[in-house]
């Protein structure tokens, strides 16, 4: 991991891209560029975007950290191995966190990968036809995904566009969110002239669709809705992407690739896999699944309740009880709810099940926020029943206009349905925020429950408003020159 400081000191010295191929599930070794022989052929600027994207494999295994453990969706149940994991959990996070820390470090060095192909895109002469244009997509599509997370993260951070010298760097200061979300928005409309259709590329690249979803995302955030009915709605209706029957089907490794399947970040078992399968599996394992697990976080009662009778989502969601890995198949099983979401087939402690960044259950609730809020509450009925229908297999279910009575009810509705939908995939936290939530719901969840009392454990937490923002990491202000970057106020 390198800090901001040190991730443009590094184009100096030597580039070092952990770069793989086959549709960025295996790896090779590692291509040692230096100023002298970097990106002078397109094999080169090829093998950089894939080191891009390497940055943004080895950040989303620990995104739940900071998107989802900070939630009513989680709490922690080991702390050992994610130093910092116990005070992220109830939102007394010092600017010493290394959790903080290394998404900052991780995402600054996508950062400057991606800056490092853009200034050089134009050095390549050996090109074929389309091949430039998608990878000046791909980077900028990598960029604007890494700045949107950090300005949802950290509220005003260092805008970096350029290749700069080490006396430069100490210089950046934090640029206002909203700038650094115009980039985002430059960037994204970028990819989208640049990026082929989903067709015409390899899985695991981004496309135009996943860019066309990224930009509603944004504009959802910052809650132009018009914007935001526009790309989301061209994602929904100009490509071919449509909601599989099987829920499960979205987590499973033979059917990982799929009609609902946007935008996802690709992993192999043992050579290039994730480590969240492991983390959320209990320890002792699972019968028939894996050995063991690391327990670190686990669902919460308060999600748990949730789900109503008949909802598929559930068992795929969450396991109420557990089977360990030496259990013999008649033994009866423990209760041990866990995130079963995540849990497939494995030898050691490295996945290969690809983890979603945009999938079009995602998108269809983000247009039916969109669409509401243009004024057109029929159509977001009708965007909130597709996923209600696909999740108790009929209507039977389905929201009526009476349900969502005023704006309050309606975003009661949807966020509700996110939850359910997206739980554990990372928009939980971000939800919250954005709807000015975060402070109320916070306050006091239930945990963990004991079914011999029937009582569950309360979590409270004192939220306060500038928790919408974590701190900005110590180390990092140490190493620009003095003063010149701030901390967020609270901290």
């Amino acid at each position: 991991m390198k800090s901001v400081k040190s991730i443009y000191i590094l184009l100096v010295v030597v580039f070092v891209f952990g770069s793989c191929h086959d549709e960025l599930l295996s790896p090779v070794p590692e291509s040692v560029l230096t100023t002298s022989n970097a990106f002078n052929t397109s094999g080169d600027i090829d093998l950089g975007v894939l080191g891009v994207y390497n940055s943004l494999q080895s950040k989303v295994q620990k995104d739940y950290l900071l998107m989802e453990m900070t939630s009513d969706n989680m709490y922690a149940e080991y702390y050992a191995t994610e130093p910092g994991l116990a005070e992220v959990e109830v939102l007394e996070v010092s600017s010493e966190n290394n959790i903080l820390n290394n998404f900052w470090k991780t995402s600054y060095n996508g950062i400057f990968r991606a800056n490092s192909i853009l200034a050089n895109i134009d050095n390549p002469t050996d090109y074929v036809s389309g091949e430039k244009e998608q990878y000046s997509g791909e980077a900028s599509f990598l960029r604007g995904l890494f700045y949107f997370d950090l300005a949802r993260i950290f509220g005003d951070v260092p805008l970096v566009t350029e290749i700069l010298s080490v006396s430069e760097a100490e210089q950046i200061g934090r640029t206002s969110k909203s700038e650094v979300l115009n980039q985002v928005i430059a960037d994204l409309k970028e990819a989208i002239n640049t990026l082929p259709n989903p067709e015409d590329i390899e899985r695991g690249r981004a496309s135009k669709a996943a860019a066309m979803a990224l930009l509603g995302k944004v504009y959802v955030h910052m809650e132009d809705w018009a914007n935001a009915q526009t790309y989301l709605g061209q994602v929904v209706n100009d490509f071919n992407y449509s909601l599989v029957g099987d829920f499960k089907s979205l987590f499973s490794l033979e059917t990982e690739s799929n009609s609902e399947a946007i935008y996802s970040v690709t992993f192999i078992e043992g050579t290039n896999g994730q480590g969240i399968t492991y983390a959320f599996a209990p320890l002792g394992g699972i019968y028939g699944y894996l050995n063991n697990g690391s327990r670190v976080g686990r669902p919460s009662w308060d999600l748990h309740q949730l789900f109503e009778e008949g909802d598929q989502r559930f068992e795929v969601t969450i396991s109420e009880t557990q089977l360990t890995a030496n259990s013999q198949p008649d033994d009866d099983p423990i209760w041990y709810p866990y995130v079963n979401k995540y849990i497939v087939p494995m030898a050691g402690s490295s996945s290969g099940l690809d983890l979603p960044i945009m999938r079009l259950g995602d998108v269809l609730l983000l247009y039916a926020e969109a669409l509401y809020k243009n004024g057109d509450s029929d159509g977001a009925l009708q965007q909130i029943n597709a996923i209600r229908e696909r999740a108790f297999g009929n209507n039977s279910m389905n929201i009526v206009s009476a349900d969502i009575g005023d704006e309050e009810s309606f975003m009661d509705v949807l966020l509700l349905e996110r939850r359910l939908e997206l739980a554990f995939e990372n928009q939980r936290w971000f939800d919250l925020v954005r709807s000015g939530r975060f402070t109320n719901e916070l306050s006091e969840f239930e945990t963990e429950y004991n079914p011999g009392s029937g009582q569950a454990e309360i979590q409270r937490i004192d939220v306060q408003p500038y928790m919408q923002y974590f701190p900005v990491p110590y180390e990092q202000i140490q190493l620009a020159a003095p003063g010149v970057l701030s901390q967020n106020d609270g901290y």
